[in-house]
């Protein structure tokens, strides 16, 4: 082991440097999995992570290139102080040193959180936050591909954050039946599908719950071709909205059939206008 630890051959040394750079990348991952296991993956978790997970390889690195006797000196004021600062200024200068500060105070003050769905205004981009490093943020889109944005860009992006604070969510579920249908009854239908499904949140604060209905449903508007009506359907998140609501259209359309009550189209008026011509 002594021999192994202070022999200057080349091949001896070399070997050292690849145990130390193993035992970097062990010890690295040991890190991650503490830093995974104090709870939930927020942004702020992430980014810490990924800072020290830096440090450590920068460390590693550095203690590997001091067993090459020509680089042991330059190594030693490395780890010294004065000389890690200036390479670390000169690696992280101009943009990358601005995407890390800029990446911390978004770590700091936390606009988003891992899984949040985002829009960014400026740039059009709509998806889910899945990561964010000491240089940029990363995005997965609707479509499973992911989108890399700097952290300097991200901090100065109008962000439209659907979980922000509340992460209920909300979409318009519009009907528009026929004069001739039941509105009553279309409503009643609207509201029973509505507040039965098992996603559906009830939003009424316990004051209300004893004056308000579960789920009101509005005439929006009489329009050209039926009558116009509106309910909304809130579920726990946004992740989840749009299939819940895609289920509650499908079971509106079964329950019409069953009621009689008939979906307005521009084919149905068409005739009316025939015959007032």
């Amino acid at each position: 082991m002594q021999y192994f630890l202070t022999s200057d051959n080349l091949s001896w040394i070399a070997l050292r440097a690849a145990v130390i750079i193993v035992a970097t990348t062990f010890i690295v991952r040991v890190f991650r999995m503490a830093v995974r296991k104090l709870g939930k993956d927020t942004i702020h978790l992430k980014f810490i992570k990924n800072v020290f997970s830096a440090m450590i390889w920068v460390v590693g690195f550095v203690i590997a290139l001091r067993q090459f006797p020509n680089f042991a000196d330059a190594a030693t004021a490395l780890l010294a102080g004065s000389g890690i600062i200036a390479l670390t200024i000169g690696f992280a200068a101009q943009e990358s040193l601005g995407n890390f500060f800029n990446g911390l105070f978004i770590s700091m003050f936390r606009p988003f959180e891992v899984g949040d769905r985002v829009h960014l205004t400026n740039a059009n981009i709509t998806g889910f936050i899945e990561d964010i490093t000491i240089r940029h943020t990363v995005i997965r889109t609707f479509m499973n591909s992911r989108i890399i944005i700097p952290n300097s860009v991200m901090n100065q992006e109008l962000i439209e954050n659907s979980n922000f604070c509340n992460p209920q969510a909300s979409a318009f579920i519009d009907v528009v039946v026929t004069y001739d249908s039941s509105v009553a009854k279309a409503s009643e239908i609207i509201a029973d599908v509505i507040g039965n499904h098992p996603e559906f949140v009830d939003t009424r604060d316990e004051a209300k719950k004893e004056t308000d209905p579960k789920v009101p449903v509005f005439v929006r508007a009489l329009g050209l071709y039926g009558i116009e009506l509106r309910a909304s359907m809130w579920t726990s998140t946004i992740s989840i909205n749009f299939a819940a609501c895609s289920d509650v259209r499908k079971s509106i359309l079964i329950e019409f059939e069953k009621a009689e009550i008939r979906i307005a189209s521009s084919k149905l008026i068409d005739p009316m206008l025939r015959e007032q011509g």
